[in-house]
């Protein structure tokens, strides 16, 4: 999918969704929405293997998405950073919810991997989260600032 296109079907999924946080979109362009988010996963991690964790977990990307705009704007804080992750397993579990029906199995294969994947991120992210940015926004920012 083009990725324009993608970040315009994530935005209509967190306001359809009604996502925790959705507001945080509205800051920032198409293009660096585009620039922002880099699917499931973290950074650190080859661009190929957040292509197949988040092929493998698409109703999830929604969650991601805002999830990685947050983390863009971290400030480092333990604070921050524990409702980032809280808030990743709480829209987590609205995307399996208004994905699924309840007799679905995988609305509860969704919300399980939203708990998982909050949980990984409170336990291993916080290098991360304390480092700098190094998206293209961020990038270009700290050119433009001479540094």
């Amino acid at each position: 999918m083009n990725r324009l296109k993608e970040i315009k079907e994530l935005k209509r999924r967190a306001e359809e969704f009604q996502l925790e946080n959705r507001e945080i979109i509205g800051k920032y362009t198409m293009c660096e929405l585009a620039s922002i988010y880099n699917g499931i996963g973290p950074d650190s991690f080859p661009e190929w293997l957040r292509d197949v964790i988040s092929s493998l977990h698409p109703s999830l990307a929604v969650v991601a998405f805002i999830h990685d705009i947050e983390w863009h704007e971290s400030d480092g804080s333990k604070e921050k950073f524990a409702e980032s992750n809280a808030r990743f397993k709480t829209n987590g579990y609205k995307a399996a919810k208004a994905g699924y029906g309840w007799y679905n199995p995988l609305r509860y294969i969704v919300m399980n991997q939203a708990r998982r994947f909050g949980n990984l991120c409170q336990l291993f992210g916080w290098s991360a989260w304390c480092s700098p940015c190094q998206c293209a926004v961020c990038r270009k920012k700290c050119k433009s600032e001479g540094k």
